[in-house]
């Protein structure tokens, strides 16, 4: 493997190693302190012990969950993306709210005799909150608090549970929904600092999760509820709002007051104020940018897929923007001099759009494969179609129009059109099924997987 393929494979696996790490270090450090023979002598001492790790892991991944979903830069570098950030955010929290759910399941197993009937009620009632007396004393109030801390979160986790995988939500109310993780996590943290227990009793393990439940904690409160505060956001104004074919309407618009600074195929998260009289909502949603970085207005396409991006439509000349950003590794300046082909499906053609403009004498051999239904679909042919392949001998462009051809775009009529994909670095942005379709086919023509980039983003 060369430097520049390690360096890459870092890129894709390093946030992932970490993640790794920092869950097993609990593990490790819990087990050093156990008599490892009992650990799984009998059926009530294996639950009890995996009831425990699993609430060790658990609240490890919900914190670095929390980090995940806070929007830093550092941790796209991390990630080689925010989409894959993203990815790693919704799996560490399923991970995580599984895990500590099965947590007081597992512990509450070791009550349980299965000669005795009586035992299951002395399961049943270890999940239920401890009443407050006024004989109580101190350590008896801080172990009843801490256990009501806990089962308030494990109630939560349920709930969150049902709603994330069960109930198929609006984008609206799902993002609500999801800002009551932090909630749930400050009574999971709680449960962790205050309850007896071999955490406690050891001050590596103390630390290592008190240091865990300060770091999601932050992370939600410089988020979720002073992101007004922390995080740096661009005013822009609409002053164009047109409507293209195939359901597509562009909006440009321009800085208030900074420009805002961004790389040719990154993305942004726009929030459009004052515009609910439209039916346009207020929460922020992902773009691509299709102007380039050198032009002094963001120029954006959005196809109605959704809701929120039919609502778009509505949008009127003269409607603030909150623009947060600017994300995404999506960039074909990070690739050296390597031959390039840039696959777009549609909509995908945006961020394919900035960097086209974006495109210099010295930039690399670039094959930009265009693949619509209709013609009709097809945006900004002047930019991609007529001046660049003219002006550039090392731009070469291809339209693929599936109702006039053979079918949808495959990989091997991709490497047809381009002479061969061997040692070029492949680009693709479309729609999810189609960016999945040619990854797979384009590994089984032999392209190394971190020869393939896309960023995907779902929200509508």
């Amino acid at each position: 493997m060369s430097k520049k393929d390690f360096k890459q494979w870092i890129e894709s696996y390093g946030g992932w190693m970490l993640i790794g790490l920092f869950c097993t270090i609990p593990v490790i450090r819990w087990v050093m302190l156990q008599d490892v023979s009992y650990l799984f002598a009998n059926p009530n001492s294996f639950f009890s012990s995996f009831g425990k790790l699993t609430g060790l892991v658990g609240l490890v991944l919900y914190a670095i969950n929390l980090l995940l979903a806070a929007r830093t830069r550092w941790m796209e570098n991390l990630f080689n993306g925010l989409n894959k950030v993203y990815i790693a955010h919704h799996l560490t929290g399923g991970i995580a709210l599984i895990l500590l759910v099965f947590h007081p399941l597992f512990l509450a197993v070791k009550f349980i005799d299965y000669k005795i009937l009586s035992s299951f009620k002395d399961a049943a009632t270890f999940l239920l909150p401890r009443a407050f007396t006024s004989d109580t004393v101190f350590y008896q109030l801080q172990q009843s608090l801490a256990i009501n801390a806990g089962i308030v979160a494990f109630i939560g986790m349920v709930v969150l549970l049902v709603l994330t995988f069960f109930v198929k939500l609006p984008y609206r109310i799902w993002l609500a929904t999801h800002k009551f993780l932090g909630v749930a996590f400050m009574f999971a943290g709680l449960h962790v600092v205050l309850i007896s227990s071999d955490t406690s009793r050891d001050n590596f393990l103390k630390f290592y999760m008190l240091a865990w439940v300060i770091i999601g904690l932050s992370a939600f409160v410089y988020r979720t509820l002073m992101s007004n505060v922390f995080v740096r956001r661009y005013t822009y104004k609409v002053i164009a709002v047109t409507h293209q074919n195939g359901n597509v309407v562009g909006v440009t618009m321009e800085p208030l007051e900074k420009k805002m600074t961004y790389k040719a195929g990154q993305f942004v998260f726009i929030r459009f104020l004052w515009s609910e009289q439209e039916g346009i909502i207020r929460e922020a949603h992902p773009f691509s940018i299709a102007s380039s970085p050198g032009e002094a207005n963001v120029r954006l396409y959005i196809k109605s897929l959704g809701d929120y991006t039919t609502s778009l439509k509505n949008l009127k000349v003269g409607t603030l923007a909150e623009i947060e950003g600017a994300y995404g590794k999506f960039t074909f300046t990070r690739f050296g001099i390597a031959p390039q082909v840039w696959i777009a499906g549609g909509i995908g053609i945006t961020p394919f759009l900035s960097m086209a403009r974006s495109y210099m004498p010295d930039s690399p051999q670039v094959d930009l494969v265009y693949s619509v239904v209709n013609r009709t679909e097809l945006l900004d042919q002047k930019a991609v179609a007529e001046f660049l392949p003219s002006t550039y001998k090392s731009f070469r462009y291809f339209s693929y129009i599936a109702k006039e051809q053979d079918g949808f775009l495959t990989a091997q009529k991709v490497s047809d059109m381009c002479g061969g994909l061997n040692g070029k670095e492949i680009f693709i942005c479309g729609p999810p099924l189609m960016m999945s379709s040619l990854r797979s086919q384009l590994r089984q023509l032999g392209v190394p997987n971190r020869r393939i980039h896309s960023e995907e983003f779902s929200m509508q």
